[in-house]
């Protein structure tokens, strides 16, 4: 196929070609293959019979083309000419291409401090402009959303990954080999839940964690493929209860950090195992007696389905999906029309028999300034079945 060096108007099937060639690749052909280019001065371009010489002429157009354009070595000045303009319309012709988002790093390089648009251990996206909006939704412009909520300094924007912090991944999806964040270690979301869904006793917990070199006094950054799965916002839920002193979701999560083209690596990371102490956070996990109080809000983040099919008395409907657009918590505006119906100076039990989308609502309530905590429809369900509102 000819590229964008040719341009090939070819007009009624029985009239004769025009076949016009970009300055670079006349100087080319005519500087190696002077006597076919004298031939065509002589006899032009446009007497050249479609009919019977079209196939023949085109291959061996194409032939020299190919074969110049791959052996012709042309002076710094350019070929036949005194100037650079050769050079500068090829780098013309590459930087009209649209960026890949993609990322290129030394593997070798150990984890540092870093932001988006910045070289980390010397080594910048060679692929053009990071920050060109020509990539449309498959691109994402790193910025903080931490000012746009009333307690937003539990995310962590895209661009401001430092040293010091851990990074945890917890997607239940992870394969030995896949692509993720530079440092990573990974803890599968599923490592914390028994086989019904609920939570593993907290002395397995704390040594899961320990295992993997994480203690409490670790500032934390937690991810996911995305966000909207749940796994993040389940973690660091998680992790809040435990007493962990300093720990973020990040907004957003892998997809969102490849698209902004942020760097990553394959490698495997490991830390010396250490010991994990506990200082839980009662107050973000609601028990039966405060949910059968009357004295906390209730939400429902089951489907619409199951809570039409019986819920816990009075309780509202709000589920993961009201609180989540395009792999990300909504932002403020939204979440304010989400929330309208709750009453700030109450507490609020989030339930679910899905812990992911119950940690999507409370993470959203917490963002919020609400006071939150979570609960288990399962627990309900076994103190208190004869008292779950039915629909007859």
């Amino acid at each position: 196929m000819l590229n964008s060096y040719q341009r090939i108007r070819i007009q009624k099937i029985n009239e004769p070609i025009e076949l016009k060639l970009d300055q670079c690749c006349r100087r080319i052909i005519c500087g190696r293959y002077a006597s076919n280019c004298n031939y065509i001065a002589r006899n032009g371009w446009r007497n050249i019979e479609m009919k019977k010489n079209l196939p023949i002429i085109l291959g061996i157009v194409s032939a020299l083309l190919i074969m110049s354009c791959a052996n012709a070595k042309c002076p710094p000045g350019g070929c036949g000419t005194g100037d650079n303009s050769w050079e500068k319309s090829a780098q013309a012709f590459i930087s009209s291409d649209v960026p890949l988002a993609g990322v290129v790093q030394d593997r070798s390089a150990g984890t540092g401090s870093f932001k988006a648009g910045e070289p980390v251990g010397g080594i910048v996206n060679a692929t053009g402009d990071r920050s060109a909006p020509q990539l449309g939704g498959d691109f994402v412009i790193p910025n903080s959303r931490t000012n746009m909520f009333s307690k937003g300094e539990t995310l962590k924007p895209l661009e401001a990954i430092s040293n010091p912090e851990v990074v945890l991944g917890v997607t239940n999806k992870f394969s030995k080999g896949d692509a993720h964040i530079r440092g990573t270690i990974y803890i599968p979301s599923k490592s914390f839940l028994q086989e019904n869904g609920t939570l593993k006793p907290i002395s397995e917990i704390a040594e899961t964690l320990g295992s993997a070199g994480i203690s409490r006094e670790d500032p934390v950054v937690v991810y996911s493929d995305t966000f909207d799965s749940g796994e993040a916002a389940f973690v660091f839920w998680l992790l809040s209860y435990l007493g962990q002193e300093d720990v973020k979701a990040l907004d957003g999560g892998l997809k969102d950090w490849t698209a902004a083209s942020l760097p990553m690596e394959t490698k495997e990371n490991h830390f010396t195992p250490t010991n994990y102490t506990l200082s839980l956070k009662p107050n973000l996990l609601a028990d039966y007696d405060l949910a059968a109080s009357g004295k906390a809000q209730l939400v429902d983040a089951r489907a619409f389905l199951e809570y039409g099919k019986g819920r816990i008395p009075n309780a509202f409907f709000i589920s993961s999906d009201q609180v989540v657009a395009n792999g990300k918590i909504k932002d403020m505006a939204q979440l304010n029309d989400t929330f309208a119906k709750l009453d700030r100076n109450k507490p609020i039990v989030v339930y679910s028999d899905d812990i992911f989308k119950a940690s999507l609502v409370w993470f959203a309530l917490q963002l919020m300034d609400f006071d939150s905590r979570i609960y288990s429809w399962q627990d309900w369900q076994k103190h208190a079945d004869s008292k779950v509102y039915k629909i007859k």
